[in-house]
């Protein structure tokens, strides 16, 4: 029985492990954006953030950027989000893609800026596609 238990907390250690590296990582935040969880896209934010939200575009700390995520995502009940470009650079990783949502179609950019924790969101736009 000691044995079973020393085991499952392994496994339960491990998983939670693999789940906030994945969180901090340009795929972690393509995921958020595919399920239009905003309190998950956040985990990926620093201190603060670039969000631009159509022609609105402010810095903001982790807690305004998850409000104004989650009232984007409330008027735009997310469909999905198709991968367009992936790459690196020397400060971090990003990404253009398309995010389908009822309201209509956004082309969003994502900049993540590699930090001592891990990388982190620098900088999220969110552009309608007329």
């Amino acid at each position: 029985m000691k044995h079973f238990l020393r085991l499952s907390l392994i496994a339960f250690a491990t998983s939670l492990l693999i789940t906030g590296l994945h969180a901090q990582s340009v795929d972690g935040v393509i995921t958020s954006l595919k399920t239009g969880n905003a309190a998950q896209l956040v985990a990926n934010v620093g201190e603060n953030m670039e969000l631009k939200i159509a022609d609105k575009s402010n810095t903001y700390s982790k807690s305004q950027a998850e409000q104004a995520l989650k009232d984007f995502f409330g008027k735009n009940a997310v469909k999905g989000f198709e991968l367009k470009h992936k790459g690196s650079s020397p400060n971090g990783n990003y990404a253009i893609g398309t995010l389908q949502t009822a309201g209509g179609n956004y082309r969003v950019n994502i900049f993540m800026r590699k930090e001592k924790s891990g990388e982190v969101i620098k900088e999220l736009r969110f552009q309608l596609i007329e």
